[in-house]
């Protein structure tokens, strides 16, 4: 007999990186909603919105990295970049970008 595994059961540190998807909109539209509830214009709506995308952003980025690489931190340019195609991209969008591709002119994306 197997014995069912519930969610207090799971690792903390990796998780299925899945959010149900009512849950997604309460919590986005409750963002919306406050973010509109504080604005005079449209202009700082955008704005407002903005700012909280950019935190949950940086939020998320940390998250990835510290989950994948430890505390190291990539400092070269195609590092980078292939690091954002394959596990970031993968990690939100659930597939690696396509066509990276590096340019023979540029020394500096070594």
């Amino acid at each position: 007999m197997v014995k069912p595994t519930g969610i207090l059961d799971k690792s903390l540190s990796r998780g299925k990186n899945e959010v149900n998807l009512s849950t997604f909109a309460v919590l986005f539209s409750e963002m919306v909603r406050y973010a509109q509830n504080r604005a005079e214009t449209v202009s700082d709506l955008h704005d407002k919105l903005a700012a909280y995308g950019e935190s949950v952003g940086v939020r998320m980025l940390d998250v990835i990295t510290l989950r994948e690489r430890g505390y190291k931190r990539e400092t070269k340019l195609l590092g980078m970049l292939m690091f954002i195609k394959s596990t970031v991209w993968k990690n939100l969008f659930g597939k690696e970008a396509d066509k990276l591709e590096r340019s023979n002119d540029d020394q500096c994306t070594c």
